[in-house]
């Protein structure tokens, strides 16, 4: 490649005295994936100013489809369109449609017909490729099966450019990584935004952090905040929640109620109990080789507790 062939310039748009678009050089990365942030009006601007660019493979988000072939057949014309040596198998295979070959795309829902758009662009052979919106409204597979074909088209050594209006879908699957606004195409930190992102993930997370634990009594469902329950006894399979003394019968498995309760300080304390440690006034011995917790509430209400789970328990409660 010749440095004339790698200079793509962007002019700039403005419209009624706006900067709509600055005027930028497409940064050259050879062999790597470079993702560009920036807004929906911007990325439609660069779109639009490539379009005809024949040094370039546009993947359109909204690229068409002949609807009435199946998915076979548009691969197989895609293939001998662009005398493309792919196996259309392994192609069908990397993307999840195999067990689909034969439907038409008419009948596809939008999330297929978006993997077979990708399927196809493995079929395009330009050594530069630019991706817009490549993981809007897709569920996590499909995301996975683009990240896969991204780094496909980086091991061939091609170019490859993501357009993207949000910054979270392009820093898993970027090299480099660019933000465009009106004064300019600016390279930012990855690591750092990375980083970054995880912190704000985390934060996010224990903001909303929620829990309801669900029974049901008579043709009412009644949803119990984990504070309010005493304990949890499973008797032959039938699992009650108990609050105040009142037995609440509940459809989740001890296990699944154990790895809900254990963060809001429940513990295991036997194989048919779960008791909220909160709750607990006493640890007394009730035979030889067993014990009870007593809670402070419900008439001095006794849950028993493993002998084997008691050192467990020393150490949660420090004593």
């Amino acid at each position: 490649m010749t440095k004339d062939f790698l200079q793509i310039v962007i002019p700039e748009s403005v419209i009624g005295g706006v900067t709509i678009c600055p005027s930028f050089e497409l940064p050259f990365n050879e062999g790597a994936v470079t993702g560009i942030y920036s807004d929906v009006e911007q990325i439609g601007y660069i779109v639009q100013q490539l379009q005809y660019n024949n040094q370039i493979n546009l993947h359109f988000r909204k690229e068409g489809c002949y609807e009435r072939l199946t998915i076979m057949e548009s691969l197989k014309f895609e293939k001998a369109l662009y005398s493309s040596n792919e196996v259309l198998e392994d192609i069908l295979k990397m993307t999840g449609l195999m067990d689909k070959k034969s439907v038409k795309i008419k009948d596809l829902n939008e999330v297929q017909v978006q993997r077979v758009r990708f399927a196809k662009l493995l079929m395009h052979e330009q050594p530069i490729h630019i991706l817009e919106e490549p993981f809007q409204n897709l569920d996590v597979e499909t995301k996975r099966i683009v990240d896969i074909v991204i780094t496909k088209l980086k091991e061939k050594g091609y170019i490859v450019y993501l357009l993207a209006n949000n910054l979270e879908d392009l820093l898993s699957s970027s090299d480099q990584l660019y933000r465009l606004d009106s004064t300019g195409l600016e390279p930012l930190d990855l690591q750092e935004e990375r980083k970054e992102s995880e912190k704000t993930s985390e934060t996010e997370s224990q903001l909303i952090k929620l829990e309801k634990i669900p029974t049901k009594l008579n043709d009412k469902f009644i949803l119990f905040n984990p504070p309010e329950i005493d304990y949890i006894e499973s008797v032959d399979g039938l699992v009650n929640v108990y609050v105040s003394g009142d037995a609440f019968p509940c459809t989740l498995t001890l296990n699944d109620l154990e790895q809900r309760l254990v963060p809001f300080g429940f513990f295991r304390c036997h194989r048919s109990y779960i008791v909220n440690l909160q709750k607990v006034r006493e640890i007394v011995t009730w035979t030889k080789n067993s014990y009870s917790l007593i809670l402070s509430e419900n008439e001095r209400t006794h849950v028993p507790l493993s002998k084997s789970k008691l050192v467990e328990l020393k150490k949660i409660v420090g004593i």
